[in-house]
């Protein structure tokens, strides 16, 4: 009982202290506080002999990225955002239209080597346009066994944790013989306070209110579910959080209120140390090669899908390096990527393309999993 309630308080704790710490310690400034959360729960999940309790990690991952669906999208002014990254939109686009069709492509590939395939395809391509919560929230939608989950999750933070090595390190150089340089036409201006997509100050009163609202949305979604249906229908669930979330930036008051991109953070890091410590790396090679290599196959087609589309339509390197980002990782990436390639000009943009994912990845990942299946 011990060793549990030490566990809780380390997944609830640790996120905690590595976000007041971020402004202080130049090392989690640069290497990100998501991407230590995720490097720590790996550790933890593969350190041998350790057993952990598998109920806490799924019933954590759970909440949280629940509760992060509606928090992250109150404080986004969509129609403000969609007018100020659209130069940058358009490269998002291509690597939507990337994931979508290499999904598709992984589907007819290895639909008979694994069960869910259509599922497994809906995951990436929400993955892939919002961020690990949307392959979470989809998998829930569909109904997906939570092996299944862990097992693509596992897979993704290997292949993802190449591409990001890359991104970090030799991207800018080798993408700027190929691609024309960062045109500072798409530079876009700042936003009004009440639109920027990041963290606004704020206190605890700020904090519960912000939880206290993305909770009265996950009950609307439940209710709504159980009214219509008679039943929770994970997918209407997903989606109403989705919808419910951007329904209510568009009031003002919502979307000034401080502290919910902060709280929706805190959230994401909470996920991210559960997901971590659940990617065993040796059960996730013995348990279904077929699985681990689809997801290799979803990550690196789509990545030079989208390099290839980028080439055609001339999209310069730096804009095309944090829409990719943005669509594989999130917002949270994309401070540490775009201090690699020293263009803090971009940092605004990719927030907001981020966010943009965010709101449609949901969408995209049930409905391709519809159609495929």
């Amino acid at each position: 009982m011990a060793q549990l309630i030490i566990w809780i308080l380390f997944l609830l704790g640790f996120p905690f202290l590595l976000m007041r710490s971020e402004k202080r310690v130049r090392v989690v400034r640069w290497i990100s506080p998501i991407v230590i959360c995720y490097l720590l729960g790996i550790l933890i999940g593969n350190i041998p002999g350790l057993i952990l309790n598998r109920e806490v990690q799924e019933t954590t991952s759970m909440i949280s990225v629940v509760l992060a669906i509606p928090l992250l999208l109150f404080s986004a002014n969509l129609p403000v955002l969609l007018k100020q990254v659209r130069p940058a939109l358009f490269s998002f686009f291509l690597g939507v239209v990337g994931v979508l069709l290499v999904a598709s492509l992984a589907f007819l590939l290895f639909r008979d080597r694994f069960s869910d395939a259509h599922a497994a395809s809906g995951m990436m391509v929400g993955c892939y346009t919002g961020g690990t919560q949307n392959m979470s929230a989809i998998g829930m939608g569909l109904g997906v066994e939570e092996e299944v989950f862990v097992l693509l999750n596992g897979a993704d933070i290997i292949f993802s944790g190449i591409y990001f090595i890359f991104l970090l390190t030799a991207a800018h150089k080798f993408l700027g013989v190929i691609l024309p340089s960062y045109r500072q036409k798409l530079k876009v201006k700042e936003l009004p306070n009440e639109d920027q997509p990041g963290p606004q100050p704020g206190n605890a009163g700020h904090v519960m209110a912000g939880l206290a609202l993305a909770l009265g949305v996950v009950g609307i979604s439940l209710g709504t579910s159980l009214l219509v249906f008679g039943k929770l229908s994970e997918p209407v669930v997903i989606l109403l959080l989705t919808t419910l979330g951007i329904g209510a930036s568009f009031f003002r008051k919502v979307r000034k209120l401080p502290s919910t991109f902060s709280t929706a953070n805190y959230m994401l890091l909470v996920f991210a140390l559960a997901m971590g410590s659940m990617a065993n790396f040796r059960e996730l090679l013995e348990a279904s090669s077929a699985l681990f290599w689809f997801c290799g196959f979803v990550v690196f087609g789509s990545i030079l899908v989208h390099y290839l589309l980028a080439i055609i339509f001339r999209v310069d390197r730096d804009t095309l390096i944090i829409s990719s980002t943005a669509a594989i990782f999130g917002p949270a990436f994309i401070g540490p990527v775009a201090n690699a390639i020293a263009n803090k000009d971009i940092i605004t943009i990719g927030i907001a393309l981020g966010l943009i994912g965010y709101a449609i990845g949901n969408y995209l990942g049930l409905g391709l999993a519809y159609v495929l299946n």
